[in-house]
């Protein structure tokens, strides 16, 4: 397809979780750029709100609150708010079966797709007026990448994809400032995303404390827990098993303020989630443990991020494999020296 001067009324369809509603904000920094005179809107969960408000690349959030069992009286609210809004495109950019839907269901004249469409999903040609072929690979390419692709194919540009954070009020950045400002001067600050909530995706505490130890005997750093209220606890128990001078920041910030924190960072230390695409998206260095899911995949997108992943035939793992996987063995697989060796490097380079 080549680029459409006529699109003015732009809707991208993300009904996903904060990692992806982060990465896709590359797509509608994509077709900002490729259409500046166009209204932007993106239809997000209302979990995500807060990250694709204020942002300078959308224009209008609207919300789906998504439910396999949603009701039909539900539904249709959504598509007669679409219907109002008079949309002439439609990209689909989480792949759901229900953005597909929805975006049908409102009768928006283009919608856009990327799926492998099969025998189980053949009803989604229904739903678009175009769907384009994924001919290369998908899997092991970085899931902003895809966006990349995907968007640069319905502009016809060659443009680079950026994830983009939304604007900060004064008031907010103060708060992110006067956390800081308890902390000791003169030290790099670390921050550490201990827990995503999944179990096979969470190292564990031990071996965090392994690498911290390490690091507190030889520089001088600060170190700060990040995370939602819900982590407090987690982070406090931690903080008590390390013996080390830990700050617990979890419920402490909104996910804007944790971006705006994260950019006053000198390193994340993170597991497989989305903490680690925010600190990407403000290019903060950052190294991201990953297990289970695939790091080709779904790494956060950036020249400063490193990821460490275990060295086992199993991974990555389908669903499938990791519903009959007991054990984990790929969070025991983890090297903690490389860890330690990353958090080494990028140290002494900030240290100069």
């Amino acid at each position: 397809m080549t680029m459409n001067l006529q699109y003015k009324n732009i809707l991208i369809l993300n009904l996903r979780k904060i990692g992806d509603t982060i990465m896709a904000t590359s797509s509608a920094y994509l077709l900002k750029k490729a259409y500046p005179e166009a209204k932007i809107t993106m239809l997000v969960k209302p979990l995500t709100k807060s990250i694709v408000e204020n942002n300078p690349v959308i224009d209008e959030v609207l919300l789906y609150d998504y439910s396999h069992k949603a009701k039909w009286n539900d539904i249709k609210k959504s598509v007669d708010e679409l219907k109002s809004k008079n949309f002439d495109l439609a990209v689909v950019i989480d792949n759901k079966p229900r953005s597909a839907m929805l975006s049908y269901l409102a009768k928006i004249p283009k919608r856009i797709g990327f799926e492998k469409i099969t025998l189980r999903n053949i009803y989604l040609t229904l739903f678009y007026t175009d769907i384009y072929k994924i001919d290369y690979d998908f899997i092991n390419t970085q899931q902003v990448k895809n966006h990349e692709i995907f968007i640069n194919r319905i502009t016809g540009r060659f443009d680079k994809a950026k994830m983009v954070m939304p604007n900060l009020s004064n008031e907010s950045q103060l708060k992110v400032s006067n956390l800081l400002d308890n902390l000791s001067k003169n030290r790099l600050n670390v921050a550490l995303c201990i827990r995503s909530g999944i179990k096979f995706k969470d190292w564990s505490q031990e071996n965090f404390i392994k690498v911290l130890n390490f690091l507190n005997q030889k520089y001088e750093l600060n170190f700060y827990v990040v995370g939602s209220a819900n982590d407090y606890d987690y982070a406090q128990n931690f903080i008590e098993q390390s013996k080390i001078n830990i700050v617990n920041f979890c419920g402490k910030t909104n996910l804007p303020e944790l971006g705006y924190l994260l950019k006053q960072s000198d390193l994340l230390l993170s597991v497989d989630t989305g903490t680690a695409h925010i600190a990407a998206a403000q290019e903060t260095d950052t190294i991201v443990i990953f297990a289970g899911t695939s790091h080709k995949h779904w790494a956060p997108y950036g020249d400063k991020v490193k990821v460490v992943y275990p060295k086992l035939s199993c991974y990555p793992c389908s669903d499938k494999e990791r519903k009959q996987c007991k054990s984990y063995p790929c969070l025991e697989n983890i090297d903690i020296d490389n860890v330690i060796e990353f958090c080494k490097d990028i140290i002494e380079h900030k240290r100069g």
